[in-house]
């Protein structure tokens, strides 16, 4: 444990050089007092709370958002380990994100899930490099892995009454900047925004089509009508629109149609003052060949910041790429290079396609089954970039 305690600061230090604030706020800092006790302390303020003593909801909320960012670290480790990028001994506390937590050993601080303690459960595939690096780092994985299995029992005695507890945060905390009020931002702080509309042929179809018409389809059979109102591009127009109009005024915007393979129109980065004009082109997107989702999602990292700046694309789509790219490799690559980017992703009958896209980018999906789900989904894809009681 004392090993782990000397190389928090360098292991801290790592993370928060490659990767926004959130995601160092995950690991408590740890701390030996004058009697031996560990006690643990975060910077996120507010009362801690044990995820064991959550309610079933909270608790799938809390793992739900810590499995997001472990995905992400995880990702950093490996890509570290293969280029050497770190220490040694600082690689093996970071490849720590490969295991899942002891759930003894995870607190939640005003929302924000924090750890203290790992199981030996892996959530992430190791990096090849790992798997040769067998040996005394093994065995020094497995020492560290033991030792922090002990937090939970020092953390227990940390709830006796006889036991000390930890300071709270003396510094306030501070909103992300995409939740700040434009008036209290720079314009190189407002974060910048993509649109990705999936216009392969099957946006063409209605939203309302039955399951047997959809089941018929599959079987290129003919179906009548299949294209009648609400075609899923149409609501994907109308929603599209609506949100835009919610969207701070110092956020650009751009928008990328995938068409088809080797076919994805990308606009330039538009301000407010042009947003009548990014409506009109929305309007012109139409259903016309294959998916390409992996050709939209590249375009689309090209046209944002993502380091300096926060940056979101909203995917809105209805299946799987059918172009022969590898969607979930480019979002992952895109986070490597652009820590402050998600993709959340509008999935449009539930198809799952989108899944590895928004895990990787550390998003959310909101799938629409109905027509009367469409612009609630859209909304709550873009929430988080909507500040609050703003004039």
């Amino acid at each position: 444990m004392q090993n782990y305690i000397n190389l928090y600061p360098a292991f801290i230090s790592l993370v928060e050089q490659h990767l926004p604030s959130g995601y160092k706020k995950i690991f408590a800092r740890p701390q030996q007092a004058p009697d031996g006790a560990i006690e643990w302390y975060s910077d996120i303020n507010g009362q801690p709370v044990a995820l064991t003593a959550l309610s079933p909801a909270e608790k799938e909320k809390a793992q739900a958002l810590l499995q997001q960012k472990l995905v992400v670290i995880a990702q950093l480790y490996q890509k570290l380990a293969k280029n050497n990028g770190a220490p040694a001994d600082v690689l093996q506390v970071l490849s720590l994100a490969n295991y899942q937590p002891d759930e003894r050993g995870i607190w939640v601080v005003d929302g924000q899930p924090v750890i203290t303690a790992w199981s030996e459960s892996p959530v992430a595939p190791m990096a090849p490099v790992a798997r040769q690096r067998r040996g005394w780092l093994g065995a020094l994985l497995l020492l560290l892995l033991a030792l922090l299995a002990l937090v939970a029992f020092l953390l227990l005695r940390g709830c006796a009454p006889t036991a000390k507890t930890p300071a709270p945060a003396v510094s306030p905390p501070s909103l992300p900047v995409r939740q700040v009020c434009p008036a209290k931002r720079t314009k190189q702080q407002a974060p910048e925004m993509v649109v990705i509309f999936d216009a392969s042929g099957s946006m063409a179809i209605s939203m309302d089509a039955t399951p047997d018409e959809l089941r018929r389809l599959m079987q290129d059979k003919p179906v009548d009508n299949i294209e009648r109102e609400p075609r899923r591009i149409s609501l994907a127009h109308r929603s599209a629109k609506q949100v835009i109009d919610e969207v701070p005024k110092d956020m650009d915007i751009s928008l990328v149609s995938a068409a088809t393979c080797q076919q994805v129109f990308v606009s330039s980065s538009l301000p407010f003052s042009r947003r009548n004009e990014l409506k009109q082109a929305i309007d012109k997107i139409q259903p016309v060949g294959k998916t390409a989702l992996a050709e939209a999602l590249e375009k689309a990292g090209k046209l944002v910041d993502g380091v300096a700046r926060d940056a979101i694309i909203v995917l809105i789509t209805d299946g799987e790429e059918t172009c022969g790219g590898d969607p979930c490799e480019v979002a992952r690559q895109l986070k490597l290079k652009k820590p402050r980017l998600q993709v959340n992703v509008v999935d449009i009958m539930n198809t799952g396609a989108g899944n590895c896209i928004a895990s990787n980018t550390g998003g959310s999906v909101y799938a629409v089954n109905n027509t009367q789900e469409f612009n609630e989904m859209m909304k709550r894809a873009v929430k988080e970039y909507i500040p609050e009681g703003c004039d």
